[in-house]
C-alpha cells in the first residue's frame, strides 16, 4: 500500500501592493524553498511490502519517474536488502530488490 506525498509544487506569492504582505510571502518563500527543493522529500511511503530471497522483487513504487533512492523506514526480521535495479527492465513504475531472508518492510522511496 502506498502513501504519494503528491507532486511538490513552488510556493506561489499572490500579487500585493502592501509591503508587508510581500516580505511575508518573501520570508515564506525562502523558508519552505529549501525543503521542497530537497529530493528526498517527494517520494512514496510502501508498507508491508513482502520481499523473497532468490528473486528480483519488483516493488511498484507509483513516482511516474526513476527513484533517486529508497530508505528502509521499518524491517520486521533479519535480513539484509539491497537494490538491482541496474538489471531493472522498467525503472520508471518498479524498484527492483533482493534479499537474504524473507521479510516484510515499510520503504520510503524518493
Amino acid at each position: 500500500m502506498g502513501v504519494k506525498t503528491g507532486s511538490l509544487t513552488d510556493f506561489k506569492k499572490v500579487g500585493a501592493k502592501d509591503p508587508e504582505l510581500q516580505k511575508v510571502q518573501q520570508n515564506v518563500e525562502n523558508a519552505i524553498a529549501p525543503i521542497i527543493n530537497k529530493a528526498i522529500i517527494d517520494g512514496v511511503l510502501l508498507k508491508d511490502v513482502c520481499l523473497e530471497p532468490s528473486i528480483s522483487n519488483e516493488v511498484k513504487h507509483s513516482l511516474g519517474r526513476k527513484p533517486l533512492g529508497w530508505i528502509i523506514v521499518r524491517k520486521r526480521a533479519d535480513a539484509r536488502i539491497w537494490d538491482v535495479q541496474d538489471f531493472n527492465r522498467n525503472p520508471t513504475k518498479t524498484l527492483s530488490l533482493a534479499v537474504s531472508h524473507s521479510v516484510k518492510v515499510d520503504l520510503w522511496i524518493f
